[in-house]
């Protein structure tokens, strides 16, 4: 497979920048235009990681090109010198709920008009499952402190890595913003993930400079299109609000699992409650008896379901969370974890990794490349290898990870585990952050 993603700001390190009173990124003080005051917000895609500026060169450059007087506002400050103004709030790393426990101090020290928000990227690699929530959390508190803003919230760019999580995210986001719309409060839902492909990204995770050229033309294009988030005059009108429902179902309760074999188990629960009905309900599962993502495996109308494909002798964890007819999310259930059956092994295999790439503070794995060398097909295989100290595992695809101590063991999943005699899966690989300058990489590799 291509080159695999870097989470958010974690090149941010390695990255020599030059021309550190233009191009650094920090706190500085801010440059005011005297114009109408927008305030990009979000992760390093808005700050410019890999472009320093990011898409806000292409913005100011329309606006000024469209005649609107503007002012960027934050509290950090980067890009180039053709960039006239380098206010903004888009910090490197940061995940929704970091943005939401600083968003009051920011929105009441700059009163911004209006507000571009881009943020998710980094949940995906953090606890998907609950990302929407998180992100609900965030508009309220917006709409709240700031009720006669102009709220802009994009579906995220692509990200090849976690490219189910960023579905599964955009959709509950079109519901949350379209939701908070009809209840009259002034959020706009901007299409940014449609805008992009994965030839507009630079690293995987943040576009190159013709992909912020997109994403700029897509933020001004809504900009034009909501009357008043480009003065500071009268704020448009209100939607006329319609009843919109934006209230969650409860949590599932009682989550319980039975039945388990080597490779399926039952999961069963108490329903949940809610004022217009609950529609349904998605399952989560995350490997291993700690840590992990939990990803949505499926859904169910009832309060049952049976999980198959599961990869004999692994541990995982279960969440259920519920879904009413306005789209909104319950917060997650309890949580229930299996160990599944055992499953008799056929024949011995080898693991070889290949490093795809490194950074001063991190490597890319891939493929490690899981080979047969049995004369026997093998229906399963288990590799094992040891972190150097210091390094911690970030991310991983295609097997099933347990962790203990410096010690990393990936099984296989559904579609990986069958290989005959001298075949290979080179889907297999992980990605791994060190200290910076730390040159070591993993080593004592096995496979049984």
């Amino acid at each position: 497979m291509g080159t695999m993603t870097r989470l958010l700001g974690c090149v941010a390190a390695g990255v020599t920048l030059i021309a550190a009173v233009v191009l650094g990124t920090g706190v500085a003080g801010a440059e005011s235009n005297g114009g109408v005051r927008i305030m990009p917000l979000g992760d390093s895609i808005t700050d410019g990681l890999t472009v320093p500026g990011g898409y806000r060169i292409g913005l100011w450059q329309r606006l000024v090109a469209g005649g609107h007087t503007v002012d960027f506002v934050g509290s950090l400050f980067n890009g180039p010198s053709n960039l006239s103004d380098h206010d903004h709030e888009g910090h490197s790393g940061w995940r929704i709920d970091q943005i939401d426990a600083n968003i009051v101090n920011w929105l009441q020290s700059t009163t911004p008009r209006t507000v571009l928000l881009h943020i998710g990227t980094n949940d995906m690699f953090q606890n998907p499952a609950n990302a929407p929530t998180r992100l609900a959390t965030l508009i309220d508190r917006i709409t709240s402190t700031a009720p006669n803003t102009e709220l802009f919230v994009a579906t995220i760019i692509p990200l090849p890595s976690a490219a189910s999580s960023v579905q599964t995210f955009n959709t509950a986001l079109r519901t949350l913003v379209q939701n908070r719309a009809n209840a009259g409060r002034r959020v706009h839902l901007v299409e940014m993930n449609s805008a992009l492909t994965s030839s507009d990204l630079a690293d995987g995770v943040h576009p190159n400079a013709g992909g912020y050229n997109k994403m700029a033309t897509v933020w001004f294009n809504a900009l034009q299109s909501v009357p008043g988030s480009l003065n500071n005059g009268t704020p448009s009108p209100s939607p006329s609000p319609s009843g919109g429902d934006v209230t969650p179902p409860t949590a599932p309760t009682g989550l319980t699992a039975s039945a388990t074999t080597s490779t399926s188990t039952t999961l069963s629960w108490t329903a949940s409650t809610d004022a217009t009905g609950v529609t349904g309900y998605d399952i989560l599962r995350a490997p291993g008896t700690t840590g992990g993502t939990f990803t949505q495996v499926g859904t169910s109308t009832t309060t049952s379901f049976s999980n198959t494909g599961l990869t004999a002798s692994t541990t995982y964890r279960y969440q259920i969370r519920a879904r009413d007819a306005a789209g909104n999310l319950s917060p997650v259930s309890n949580t229930a974890q299996i160990t599944t059956q055992p499953a008799t092994s056929t024949g011995t295999c080898s693991a070889v990794a290949t490093v795809q790439t490194q950074w001063s503070s991190g490597y890319v794995i891939q493929p490690l490349t899981i080979t047969n060398t049995s004369t026997s097909t093998i229906t399963g295989w288990t590799a094992t290898f040891t972190l150097p100290a210091g390094h911690t595992l970030t991310g991983s695809w295609n097997g099933t990870v347990t962790i203990s101590g410096q010690t990393v063991t990936i099984r296989n999943i559904a579609h990986n585990g069958t290989l005959t005699p001298g075949t290979s899966t080179t889907s297999v690989g992980f990605q791994a952050s060190r200290p910076n300058g730390n040159t070591a990489l993993p080593s004592g590799y096995t496979c049984a």
